[in-house]
């Protein structure tokens, strides 16, 4: 059976990147098109990066996209009661039902007579109900519904190995926060996608850091620069509340990442002058460069029976190499702050690193300090760009000037 005109709806890349291809082989004298409509996918940084994949994998393919509107209340609404229905469940078969009707109106709008969806391609998906829903909302609107089981005979794996080989975002969740929240559940881990740190630093464990990474993918492919996309295991942190008090007066305060979680009450802090000496990066660089890094002298709270570490917007502008800023204004990024604690305990350690607007608060009153943190494994995306090939000094001049 035949078909001139096919509208696909496409859920991930990962999915439509292999469907559309087997789809091709068994219609290849159809027009595909695509329609990404997934209001489902939450939060919308994620829904973004999982756009942009969609279009970078149909650009691939030379396939035209069609993007549906992220109409998340209207999907809230339609799920309404099922947010603890477990994946797979009745929530799921909504889920289904809202994006194929989307596409199955888009189709009809478009005088497309058939239309399919590349949810098939997903192994956390059921095919039974997806073709049965599918089927059911073609009759409805007159329209063919393709159903294509690409997961036999090794489908799956193939899948995935073209997505590893193409460089494609592998998300790590179905997409909808109800799913989420519970697939981190059983993991013991935080949902950390869904929170958003109060200093608006883009953090490795975050979206938006993804976000940002998978730009950068997308820059080197303009520039034609080879590179791998790998995946690592990391330490992701959560500050998740802060208070100190200076004689039970609460006082304003910023903690350092990575710093742990503690409960005590301080009564011997002293302010110390110590010597910071450069950092082995810094003399490998200053030894290459003939440089001299001269020592930092740095005034820092101290306690004898504790391991927290006190600091003032004054020494970190000195290790920052910047204009003092007042607690209220100071935003450091996030390497500023792993930097701030190579310098003064080592860019490995835990304990507690907290910056005041002056030491001197610190005299003469017992501090009690409140910290509640979380540290746990965290899978991410990083990128390495590979060596240019070699080419003639001037060639290379220009293309350095054309990108920069």
């Amino acid at each position: 059976m035949t078909c001139d005109r096919m509208l696909v709806h496409i859920c991930c890349s990962v999915d439509s990147h292999y469907f559309l291809q087997e789809l091709r082989k068994l219609y290849p004298a159809t027009q595909f098109s695509g329609f990404f409509y997934n209001p489902n996918i939450h939060p919308h940084a994620e829904y973004l990066l999982r756009l942009a994949d969609v279009r970078r994998s149909c650009q691939k393919l030379h396939m035209e996209l069609i993007e549906g509107d992220y109409a998340l209340e209207a999907w809230l609404e339609a799920i309404q009661g099922l947010e603890q229905e477990r994946e797979k469940g009745a929530r799921c078969n909504v889920c289904f039902d809202v994006r194929l009707e989307a596409c199955a109106k888009m189709a009809l709008m478009l005088g497309i007579g058939a239309f399919s969806t590349t949810l098939l391609s997903s192994p956390m998906k059921e095919q039974a109900i997806l073709k049965a829903q599918g089927e059911a909302i073609g009759a409805r609107y007159d329209l063919r519904f393709i159903y294509h089981n690409v997961r036999a005979q090794g489908g799956v794996e193939r899948q995935n190995a073209l997505a590893k080989r193409d460089k494609l975002y592998r998300q790590n969740y179905c997409g909808c926060q109800f799913a989420l929240n519970a697939q981190r559940q059983a993991q013991n881990k935080p949902c950390i996608e869904l929170l958003s740190p109060l200093s608006g630093q883009v953090q490795p464990s975050s979206i938006q850091h993804r976000l940002e990474l998978f730009k950068q993918r997308d820059r080197l492919e303009t520039r034609g620069l080879d590179y791998s996309l790998l995946q690592h295991s990391t330490q992701a942190y959560i500050l998740l509340g802060a208070l100190v008090r200076v004689g039970g007066v609460p006082l304003s305060s910023y903690i350092l990442n990575h710093s742990m979680g503690k409960k005590a009450t301080l009564k011997d802090v002293q302010i110390h002058t110590i010597t910071l000496k450069p950092t082995f990066a810094q003399s490998l660089l200053a030894k290459q460069h003939h440089l001299e890094i001269p020592e930092i002298a740095l005034e820092v709270g101290l306690s004898c029976k504790d391991d927290t570490l006190f600091l003032d917007t004054r020494g970190v502008a000195t290790l920052l190499s910047r204009v003092p800023t007042p607690l209220t204004g100071l935003k450091l990024r996030y390497e500023e702050e792993l930097y701030i604690r190579e310098r003064l305990v080592g860019v490995e350690s835990t304990q507690p690193i907290v910056v005041l607007d002056t030491l001197e608060t610190l005299k003469d009153a017992p501090i009690s300090i409140e910290i509640t943190a979380q540290s746990f494994e965290h899978r991410n995306f990083y990128l390495l760009e590979h060596a240019r090939a070699s080419l003639p000094p001037k060639q290379a001049k220009e293309q350095g000037e054309a990108h920069p």
